[in-house]
């Protein structure tokens, strides 16, 4: 009787147990390894919770796989890059959303969390390393970025501040400049070859070429001189790549940024630092469009601000670093 007993025990416990396990050993690995392409299913959850699990992941050259993503608790969104162009848009608890990719070349992406999720919501990152067969320890080597490299060769600490004595001695414009007033004045005015180099005015200042400027026009009153600087400063980028740029900064950056770049995001109160206001003309006039590149590639030391450069290409990068320019100057005509 004992023995009868102790069978129907282990039965039962076969089918409570076993069961359940059957049903997820084929949910998460038989089914997804049968599938064609195959399926990797990646749950989404806040950092203090895991996070993306798993967090690594490694797919072949040339093979399609599919990327299935839930969310356990919050809403996240979820996007993949840099260059793939992959943006799943938000994925609700409970709710799943799929993307299936084909890699030509080995190399690492990131998939990440571009809606705020929670307080540590920047942990929300995942690594896809492509292997290729033909030489599977074979690892990408990390590109050095040339913008970064010349700025550690010239010496500039990109997390360098400043204080009210330097906007002392270079005080910005008292009105916002506007490039649309700034096209036409450009026209009539003596802009010297620096001015007009992109390079140069990416690797300079606004009150450098101010300077440049008003040497060059020394009758032309200051406030026309400022509109053309807003102008040249604009002239590196379309209203189409703003554009596109803007929907990157509303997902990424606005948060703590603030949506028109004041500094003033809802989530601003939970940074080590305040977030820069990027509408601040003192601040702006002596800021550099490189050493802007460079902190959202690298991130921001000691600020809270993590590396962009997994995420974003350096064209993605640029972009937005023209995008920024928009918050200090009017892209449009406006009256003074």
């Amino acid at each position: 009787m004992e023995r009868r007993e102790t069978i129907a025990i282990a039965i039962l416990l076969l089918i409570l147990v076993g069961l359940p396990l059957t049903a997820l050993g084929y949910q998460y690995w038989l089914r997804p390894a049968l599938a064609s392409p195959p399926v990797i299913d990646i749950r989404a959850a806040v950092p203090e919770a895991g996070g993306f699990q798993p967090d690594s992941i490694q797919v072949t050259v040339g093979r399609p796989v599919t990327l299935r993503f839930a969310s356990l608790d919050v809403t996240h969104g979820v996007a993949i890059g840099p260059g793939l162009g992959v943006d799943l848009g938000p994925v609700d608890p409970g709710q799943v959303k799929e993307v299936t990719l084909t890699f030509d070349q080995p190399g690492t992406y990131t998939f990440y969390c571009n809606s705020w999720c929670s307080p540590n919501h920047w942990r929300m990152r995942g690594v896809i390393e492509v292997r290729d067969p033909a030489d599977p320890d074979a690892r990408p080597t990390p590109q050095e970025d040339p913008v970064i490299a010349a700025l550690l060769a010239e010496g500039v600490d990109i997390d360098a501040t400043h204080t009210a004595a330097d906007y002392a001695e270079k005080p910005a414009p008292a009105v916002r400049p506007s490039a649309g007033r700034g096209e036409a004045i450009a026209d009539e005015l003596l802009v010297p070859p620096e001015l007009q180099s992109a390079p140069w005015r990416r690797s300079h200042t606004p009150s450098q070429g101010l300077a440049t400027l008003a040497a060059a026009n020394p009758a032309a009153p200051k406030a026309d001189l400022a509109d053309a600087i807003a102008y040249l400063w604009l002239s590196d980028s379309s209203p189409e790549k703003r554009a596109e740029a803007a929907t990157l900064y509303a997902k990424n950056c606005a948060a703590c940024h603030g949506q028109t770049g004041g500094g003033d995001g809802p989530v601003a109160g939970l940074t080590a630092e305040e977030p820069v206001p990027f509408t601040d003309l003192e601040h702006m006039f002596e800021a550099r469009s490189d050493v802007l590149y460079a902190k959202i590639r690298r991130g921001g030391m000691g600020t809270d601000m993590p590396n962009f450069g997994t995420l974003f290409t350096p064209e993605e990068t640029w972009a937005l670093v023209d995008l920024l320019w928009t918050f200090a100057f009017s892209a449009e005509e406006t009256t003074p």
